[in-house]
């Protein structure tokens, strides 16, 4: 995940390094009267004390203060959208009037009951269209049209929608690589998430064809999640295989690739095509509500005592540690706002501070 920006300021306390202490040479005996004296490359060498080993400077804690705006917490997540020439096809079956494509955009952008509608407020919404024209050998690969990720985004994500129609290729793992390197070249403070929606094996920009783009994405999802991008697939129809589904979503949550969703522990959850509308939108709400909506990341890790006599405010009112409707420690560098205080946050909250070992 991204990290909050915020000021921190460390006091340190330096141990002092002693300073060397030359011993004196020793004396030499006399010489007797008839032997010479010796040379001076004879002489017993100076002795020298060792050297100290320098002891590095020790840090203490120090203070932990953050400021946000809530608008800078909101989570993003980008909807990947496969525009394949497939998509064009009919939903849940071949002889449906709903194309894979309509059914899509209904499930996510529907005015009354589509996921981006109702929680365009509490995430920030990006768009992403993926396809290629034959790969590289058809020019620019992948072909993306997108919008970028903000709240309230549902009028500027539908009308891209509307304009865009399925296409040609599906160079999954190239399209997956490139979301990766928007996200790490914005601003945003928030959880980073990407929702892949597919319908069918991927290919690559290399080949095209046949559609042996599997160990592509799956590096791709692996590295984004090495880059603290939540990763999250669904598949559309039955065009793609179950199993290739279900390496994508271990690869995208850091299991092992393998594992298999019901009978490994390990395994990530897989998501593929519901029969229908209310289904489809059901599974997208399952997935976007496992994005964290009131997670505080901070500059440093703090303890648990440190967090008790923190100060954590939002919109100027005091929140309780370890209180249900308060704030928790999540792990060592994240915070957790809870129960009301998350409610408000996400309905109508402006400001967040967090205070933590500062005077």
């Amino acid at each position: 995940m991204a990290a909050v920006c915020g000021a921190l300021c460390c006091a340190v306390a330096c141990g002092a390094r002693s300073p060397l202490e030359l011993g004196d040479p020793p004396s030499s005996p006399a010489p007797t009267a008839m032997a010479p004296a010796s040379p001076p490359s004879e002489l017993p060498p100076r002795e020298v004390p060792p050297r100290e080993p320098e002891v590095p400077p020790r840090t203490e804690p120090g203070c932990t203060s953050v400021e946000v705006t809530l608008e800078q917490l909101r989570p993003a997540v980008t909807l990947l959208v496969d525009q394949s020439g497939s998509m064009n096809q009919g939903y849940p079956d071949r002889e449906s009037p709903s194309s894979r494509w309509s059914v899509v955009r209904e499930a996510l952008l529907d005015p009354a009951k589509g996921v981006v509608k109702t929680l365009e407020h509490s995430i920030q919404f990006a768009l992403v269209f993926y396809t290629s024209h034959n790969g590289f050998s058809g020019g620019e690969c992948p072909l993306l049209s997108e919008v970028s990720a903000a709240t309230n985004n549902h009028q500027a994500i539908d009308a891209l929608y509307q304009a865009t129609y399925p296409d040609d290729d599906t160079p999954t793992g190239d399209a997956i690589e490139r979301v990766v390197e928007t996200i790490a070249a914005a601003p945003r403070k928030g959880p980073e998430v990407i929702l892949l929606v597919t319908d069918g094996d991927p290919d690559t920009c290399e080949q095209p064809d046949p559609q042996g783009g599997q160990p592509e994405a799956i590096r791709a999802a692996t590295a984004a999640h090495s880059a603290d991008v939540d990763f999250y697939v669904l598949g559309v129809s039955s065009d793609i295989a179950a199993h290739k589904l279900q390496q994508l979503a271990n690869a995208g949550q850091g299991r092992p690739v393998d594992a298999v969703w019901g009978v490994d522990p390990a395994a990530a959850q897989p998501f593929q095509a519901s029969d229908s509308v209310e289904g489809l939108t059901t599974q997208f709400r399952e997935i976007l509500a496992r994005v964290p909506l009131c997670e505080v990341e901070l500059e440093r890790q703090v303890s648990v005592d440190e967090v008790m006599t923190g100060k954590v405010l939002l919109d100027g009112q005091p929140l309780t540690f370890g209180t249900r409707d308060g704030f928790r420690l999540k792990d060592a560098q994240h915070l957790e706002i809870v129960g009301k205080a998350c409610d408000a946050l996400r309905a109508s909250g402006q400001r967040l501070s967090v205070r933590i070992s500062c005077d």
